[in-house]
């Protein structure tokens, strides 16, 4: 059953709305039966704002049209209350249990997962992969809980034999930045898009003329106004968080489509070079 939340989405981004799409977003929340019901014309009447800013907020929270957020909605009044126990929905707790902890990582998994599916875009992830594709050399960038995301990815890179660079030296990562060209790519994780050392490398990279794909979450940033291309995940984390959990996993479903694409792209070579690489690998386990 599909756990993608409509009214959760406009919740996790209403501090990120202009003033008219939070007028929209708080009358959706507030009336969620009636907007379905509505025509777009009838919600920007009711809300104070305008059909431009309703057509805005649907964008906000991954969905393409007014008509579709309604059937979404549709879905999610429908099946409400049924087949996921509230206490599972909802945040951890110093008393869960361990079969409810379990239960309350596997629901929050999931549902990062189908809201970044929501969320992302085709087109973009098409046009970051051609991006990938053609780049002489990739310099992948990540801070924190960002850079395991960043390492899995150079790690499946270089196994098919692309000129990727990667350090968690920040001062190192700024120097090989100065040096990149227009002809190269950086690749950057960043799930607030508010890092200081995301903002200040991507300046850099933009005063180099290169080009600059950024994965983050939905939502304003300085780093999103940089990037030259952005890969937009759902928000499932806020700044105040026990980990980086479902903001990870995301990160790295968002991963493993851009290697396949690029896998995909490039044709038998590539596998060549992955049984090769798995052949030495193998060496190393007698």
């Amino acid at each position: 059953m599909s756990i993608f939340s409509v009214l959760k989405q406009i919740e996790r981004n209403l501090e990120s709305f202009t003033k008219a799409e939070k007028s929209v977003a708080n009358y959706v929340l507030g009336n969620p039966a009636q907007v379905m019901e509505m025509t777009t014309k009838e919600l920007a009447a009711a809300s104070q704002s305008s059909e431009a800013a309703v057509m805005r907020f649907c964008k906000r929270i991954g969905i393409q049209s007014f008509k579709v957020m309604k059937l979404e909605l549709a879905k999610e009044l429908h099946t409400k209350g049924d087949g996921i126990p509230e206490i599972v929905d909802s945040p951890f707790q110093l008393e869960d249990d361990p079969k409810l902890i379990i239960q309350k990582v596997m629901f929050n998994t999931i549902q990062a997962l189908q809201n970044t599916e929501k969320m992302l875009s085709v087109k973009s992830v098409s046009k970051a992969i051609d991006q990938l594709d053609q780049a002489e050399r990739i310099f992948a960038y990540g801070v924190g809980g960002s850079s395991v995301v960043v390492r899995d990815f150079t790690q499946k890179l270089l196994r098919i034999n692309v000129n990727v660079f990667r350090s968690d030296d920040s001062h190192l990562q700024m120097t090989m930045t100065a040096n990149a060209t227009n002809k190269d790519v950086v690749f950057v994780v960043s799930t607030s898009g508010k890092t200081k050392e995301v903002v200040d490398l991507l300046t850099i990279a933009k005063k180099r003329g290169v080009t600059c794909i950024l994965l983050t979450q939905n939502g304003a940033s300085p780093a999103r106004r940089l990037a030259d291309l952005v890969l937009t995940m759902s928000e499932e984390e806020h700044n105040l968080r026990i980990g980086t959990m479902t903001a990870r996993i995301a990160q790295m479903a968002v991963i493993d489509a851009l290697y396949i694409g690029l896998c995909s792209k490039r044709g038998q070579e590539v596998f060549e070079r992955i049984v090769d690489t798995h052949e030495a690998v193998q060496h190393l386990k007698k």
